[in-house]
């Protein structure tokens, strides 16, 4: 086994703050709702999957049940425009639930691939309450964000299914919607709802779209695919550990859009008092652009600080510090002082130095983490820190299976 390894760029340590460490643990111990316990279904397509898991060079993965395997069928026009070219591979199986997905990752489909996107949609299978087919999709976050720390995530919203609206399995479908949207931190796991595109303005599901009123035609599939090839070749550009807020659209006024372009370029404190001047222009469109930008970033802001606040309860310390660290670069003055103080503090605390110790074992490659000497360095830390946030975390880097 190779020796400790260093800790990771900051970029790297942000992408798993989210799913890797808080995560919920159901299921890892054979405990909790059916959907977040492992189930094999189908070893001969996941052993396909394996071998080009092996061979290596995939930057996107599909993974899911019948609709995402359908891409190598009534979407395969659709893939080979878009996807193909993208190295992507094709991780679907016909009537997976959230368990199977669980299963496939706890044995190996990740191993020799690390994408830089992969795309997840998955549980329009699972027969169980909305919130326990939530379970057992954030359980996959936290199982990938273990094995394939440097991979962002496209979670889709489940697709609507049956003809109307009021049907039972679409609004359950919508109900998990609504909670699985919530796992998203908008740098390693991004949430995308696209269900709308592929319904008529009265919320009907038509056979040219879904045939069986649950599977794609090739129309469903292009719908599919101009829906989301845009967010993922941004994603696979995008640095997630950068912190900026995001306009969509930009502004149409020049003097506006320019301060825009500041706040992405990372000159967030500038822009924003830019923009306050701007709010007041006697121009009444220029005002009224500057307004709306500015409630992005204080929407942005409110949300950062709202992570900050839920690290530093969770006791995880040195998360919530790289957090305040980098909100501190982002902005000079009152609101950069704030952010400086709360980092000095937070590196005070003895919880810090456990964070820190924390961050080289999760650097481990999953392959390494079965090694029975890295379950060694997990006793001698727990031992180190019995106590706190870091010692649960750790002792569930040692693979359970």
């Amino acid at each position: 086994m190779s020796t400790m390894l260093p800790i990771p760029h900051l970029a790297l340590i942000l992408l798993a703050l989210c799913l890797g460490a808080g995560a919920v643990t159901a299921g890892d111990d054979g405990k909790g709702p059916p959907t977040t316990i492992p189930e094999e279904k189908d070893r001969p397509k996941h052993d396909g999957f394996l071998a080009i898991a092996k061979a290596g060079n995939v930057d996107v993965l599909f993974m899911g049940d019948s609709i995402t395997e359908g891409w190598g069928g009534a979407g395969r026009k659709a893939w080979d425009k878009n996807f193909a070219p993208l190295k992507a591979a094709n991780f679907g199986i016909g009537g997976d639930r959230t368990q199977h997905v669980i299963w496939r990752l706890r044995h190996g489909e990740l191993e020799g691939i690390q994408p830089k996107v992969a795309v997840l949609m998955i549980g329009t299978n699972n027969g169980d309450s909305a919130g326990d087919v939530a379970l057992g999709i954030k359980t996959i976050l936290k199982d990938f964000a273990e094995r394939s720390p440097s991979s962002r995530i496209l979670m889709l919203g489940i697709f609507p299914r049956s003809a109307k609206a009021d049907a039972g399995d679409r609004q359950k479908n919508e109900q998990v919607n609504k909670i699985i949207a919530g796992y998203a931190d908008n740098r390693r796991v991004v949430y995308l709802d696209i269900g709308a595109g592929f319904l008529q303005p009265d919320g009907t599901l038509t056979t040219e779209i879904m045939p069986d009123l649950l599977h794609l035609s090739e129309k469903g599939y292009q719908i599919w695919a101009d829906a989301i090839i845009g967010p993922v070749k941004q994603m696979m550009s995008e640095d997630p550990g950068r912190l900026i807020p995001k306009f969509n659209p930009p502004a149409t006024v020049p003097k506006v859009a320019k301060q825009e372009e500041a706040i992405t370029a990372g000159k967030i404190g500038v822009g924003t008092k830019a923009l306050e001047k701007l709010a007041e222009d006697k121009n009444e469109k220029t005002a009224d652009a500057a307004k709306v930008s500015l409630a992005v970033v204080t929407a942005w802001k409110e949300s950062i600080d709202a992570e900050l606040t839920k690290l530093k309860a969770d006791g995880d310390v040195f998360a919530a510090a790289e957090l305040a660290t980098l909100m501190a670069a982002n902005y000079a003055g009152e609101i950069g002082k704030g952010y400086t103080e709360q980092e000095k503090a937070l590196k005070k605390d003895p919880a810090y130095a456990a964070g820190k110790e924390y961050q080289k074992l999760r650097t481990f490659p999953y392959a390494e983490r079965k090694d029975p000497r890295f379950a060694k360095l997990i006793e001698a830390f727990v031992k180190k820190y019995p106590d706190g946030f870091y010692a649960k975390q750790a002792q569930e880097l040692v693979p359970k299976e």
